[in-house]
């Protein structure tokens, strides 16, 4: 939470002495191997990141593309049966990232509350989530003109596409 907040006000503070400027560009599939190699994934859930077009960069800072992306990752991990994907696509003006696990899916009758702050699918699932990491992950995405959603037609499984200005 120190970092997201840190990282939340290095930005803020950037924006108000340069407020014309672009907030950065980041080169994405290595912020996303980065991300991909550090998760504490158990042993059965792999993560693995694949890239159409390598080269593919983001209008946003690295730090900021790392707190957008990785509650998003986390769940993943926590919820996939044994993978994980991560993919990267370009679209005129934005860059799409999919992230994608074989696991149960988000129970239907929860999907309207996912980014809704503090809430939970099941509270008694075993980890300490707090229910924050996907509603900052919207408000991080909108900051810069992106977002974040789910795709509840998507199964087995669940998939989040991040949607942010192309660098």
């Amino acid at each position: 939470m120190l970092t997201i907040c840190d990282t939340l006000l290095h930005d803020a503070r950037e924006n108000a002495r340069n407020p014309s400027t672009v907030p950065g560009t980041t080169g994405v599939v290595p912020v996303l191997r980065r991300l991909a190699q550090q998760l504490d994934a158990p042993h059965q859930a792999k993560a693995t990141v694949e890239a159409a077009c390598p080269q593919l960069k983001a209008g946003v800072t690295p730090a900021l593309l790392e707190r957008i992306i990785n509650p998003l990752l986390i769940n993943a991990v926590r919820y996939a049966h044994s993978r994980v994907t991560v993919s990267t696509h370009r679209r005129p003006g934005s860059v799409l990232i999919d992230v994608v696990d074989d696991g149960p899916g988000v129970p239907e009758a929860f999907a309207d509350e996912l980014f809704q702050p503090g809430r939970r699918a099941d509270a008694t699932d075993g980890h300490d989530g707090a229910g924050l990491g996907l509603p900052l992950a919207r408000r991080l995405a909108h900051a810069v003109g992106g977002e974040v959603s789910y795709d509840p037609g998507y199964t087995p499984g669940a998939r989040f596409t991040v949607t942010l200005p192309a660098g």
